[in-house]
């Protein structure tokens, strides 16, 4: 309980606290002005740190089970998150910067001993204090500083670092590290709060204080996932799973260097801008990094247990990939989007035109839909009572809005109904599928096909109410891929690919319902007819 907590605990009260901060940007002027080398226009608070480091404070005194060494490690965070908050109001020197960053580096290394103790090759071999504190700090210090680099876009360095605490909450459950887990879950927590006001168009910065914040955060739990008791989890891992932010930092520094610049000078050279510059939009560029960001959570999780060199060739090769796969694209002056005058621009446009995919795409959900109710109904023997008196409930708010409301657009409380119902299935599903094995095949097939349907629909047409966005495929990720690791936190137990179900569903219900216009009599007749349905089968 105490995972779930700490990670609710701490969004909520950073969530609480963004609007607050919000207000008091402009008083203290700690607020980021648009220049040439930024891609926003207008004037934004980046005090959004702030109200992280309150989220995770909260959690940690309320509910998480710290000792000696986390009190040393929320110290050294809070000292950082003062430097970082001094940096976004008076724009500090980078060697003030920097000593911040070691003097926080010090204290869990020497006090909260968070050193790199040993690696693993054939075997664990162990690093004498003259190697293992040098690379400690050094390491603490990067990450902090690759992190703090990579927030350029709105989401960016929120989002990486979010998936990138999940996976190190998952590690140091495996190894038996309860305060360790729960600290990752409530930074998580803490960053999707954050994200909840800093997804594209962002109204709030994180600043120095929140990517420093999180940058050290993950440093720290990295080292303790892989070195603290009884891990056996590689020490290269945190590097395999932070590959992204330290391929950006180290490529960018070079190419300052190259050029006879100041590593620490600012430019548009890093990832993000060369995606950018290839012709994705803002929240494309975002996504194309989420993306690359689970694939490296996925890679870290199942290469956890092998040797440091095989984990480092893994990352050698990611590291070359994607410089190579950025200079051609750059040298080829590929872009994203085709000139308007190509055949396969044209092919493209005519299939986006509304009579052709999207219109297909609506259908596609709507038989989706459709075909899994009637598949659960189907196969279901029997309701139990209290599901049976729900149902009742629904119908009757159904039927009265087909009455009263006739051909009227859905009204809140039939979108609440319809949801609901949804969720009844999904649990009725869930009991089916415990001894039918072709009936959850069945069921899958169909929720898959309502999630390319929802996911094209999204995508090809202009609808504003319902977008998909980076926080959604964020969400999406933690919901389909992270219960579904061996291994995980255990929160969900067995009802883990339900709520994955459930979540596909919801969108699909939303694309549905939100485009459903003139036609809401025959949602509305779809929905009482699945409630009928579910009342006509026998008290279990």
């Amino acid at each position: 309980m105490v995972y779930i907590t700490s990670f609710l605990l701490a969004m909520v009260v950073t969530m609480a606290w963004m609007p607050l901060c919000a207000r008091l940007a402009p008083r203290l002027k700690i607020v980021d002005h648009p220049d040439r080398r930024k891609v926003h226009a207008a004037p934004i608070p980046r005090i959004g740190g702030i109200a992280m480091a309150l989220g995770v404070l909260f959690a940690a005194a309320l509910v998480v089970p710290i000792d000696t060494a986390d009190r040393y490690f929320l110290l050294a965070a809070g000292i950082l998150t003062v430097f970082g908050g001094l940096d976004d109001r008076f724009d500090l020197n980078y060697k003030i910067k920097l000593a911040g960053q070691l003097v926080a580096a010090g204290i869990v290394v020497y006090a909260g001993d968070v050193q790199i103790q040993a690696l693993t090759l054939d075997d664990r071999l162990a690093l004498s204090p003259w190697i293992s504190i040098p690379l400690s700090v050094g390491f603490l210090v990067g990450i902090t500083n690759a992190i703090n680099l990579a927030d350029g876009l709105d989401g960016l360095a929120g989002g990486t670092t979010f998936l990138s605490l999940c996976a190190l909450a998952i590690l140091a459950y495996s190894a038996g590290q309860v305060s360790s887990a729960a600290l990752a879950l409530a930074f998580a927590g803490a960053a999707l709060g954050f994200l909840r006001f800093n997804t594209y168009p962002a109204s709030i910065f994180m600043g120095d204080a929140g990517s420093q914040l999180l940058g050290f955060a993950v440093g720290v739990l990295s080292i303790r996932a892989t070195q603290s008791g009884g891990s056996v989890v590689s020490a290269a891992t945190p590097i395999l799973l932070l590959a992204l932010p330290i391929l950006d930092t180290l490529s960018v520094m070079a190419q300052r260097i190259s050029e006879g610049r100041s590593p620490f000078s600012a430019d548009k050279n890093h990832i993000h801008h060369k995606l950018l510059a290839l012709g994705f939009s803002h929240h494309e560029a975002v996504m194309v990094i989420y993306a690359v960001q689970a694939d490296l959570f996925l890679l870290a999780y199942w290469m956890r247990y092998e040797s440091d060199l095989l984990i480092l060739a893994a990352v050698s090769a990611f590291f070359l990939s994607a410089l190579l796969l950025l200079h051609f694209a750059a040298k080829r002056r590929w872009r994203w989007r085709s000139q308007h005058d190509s055949p396969r621009a044209r092919l493209v446009s005519l299939l986006l035109q509304p009579q052709y995919v999207p219109r297909w795409s609506y259908l596609a959900v709507a038989f989706a839909l459709v075909a899994y109710a009637a598949l659960v109904m189907s196969e279901i023997a029997g309701v139990s009572g209290d599901v049976k008196l729900l149902v009742l409930i629904l119908l009757a708010v159904t039927a009265s809005c087909l009455v009263i409301l006739r051909i009227r657009p859905l009204s809140l409380l039939e979108k609440g109904a319809l949801y609901v119902t949804v969720a009844a299935l999904v649990y009725l599903d869930s009991i089916i599928a415990q001894g039918d094995r072709l009936t959850s095949l069945a069921g899958w097939g169909l929720v898959l096909i309502a999630a390319v349907g929802t996911v094209l629909r999204l995508r090809l047409t202009g609808d504003r109410r319902f977008e998909l966005t980076p926080l959604d495929l964020i969400v999406l990720f933690v919901a389909l891929v992270i219960p579904s690791l061996p291994g995980n936190l255990g929160l969900l137990h067995g009802g883990a690919l339900a709520i994955a179900k459930l979540v596909i569903l919801f969108y699909a219900v939303e694309v549905l319902a939100n485009r459903v216009d003139t036609h809401a009599v025959w949602l509305r007749f779809g929905v009482s007819a699945v409630l009928t349905g579910l009342i006509l089968k026998p008290m279990l």
